[in-house]
């Protein structure tokens, strides 16, 4: 739902060069599957905001079809985790294996962001 609401508002507004990596680095976050999978997890599942790595390549291999829950686990270790952390949706203690969602409540606040990045009108959820 995030990603499909980035979309409409990219295609609704025009784009500047200044605004271009702060909205690179929001849609890189959300460009992979296995990133929004994770979001996904937190949004609508674990009410706690925090997971181990097992619970969460385990829900993943579980709703995508086709993927081995060990490869998950590398993947989200290796590259998706510090990827979420290092662009401020999540903390990932490695050593652990643990992983503190902090984009839940700023999902919104990100959207409105880039809505007002891109756009020269303040954005609003409930706007036409």
């Amino acid at each position: 739902m995030i990603l499909l609401m980035l979309i409409t508002l990219i295609m609704q507004t025009a784009c500047y060069p200044d605004k271009a990596p702060k909205t690179n680095q929001l849609l890189n976050t959300l460009s992979h599957n296995l990133r929004r999978e994770v979001i996904h997890y937190f949004e609508n599942f674990e009410s706690k905001n925090t997971a181990t790595v097992e619970d969460l390549s385990t829900h993943i291999a579980r709703r995508v079809p086709g993927v081995d829950q060990e490869q998950v686990s590398l993947e989200l270790t290796h590259n998706h985790l510090p990827m979420l952390e290092s662009n401020g949706w999540a903390e990932y203690d490695s050593r652990m294996r643990r992983v503190r969602y902090r984009g839940h409540n700023s999902a919104d606040d990100l959207l409105a962001e880039l809505a007002e990045m891109l756009s020269e009108e303040p954005y609003s959820a409930y706007s036409d």
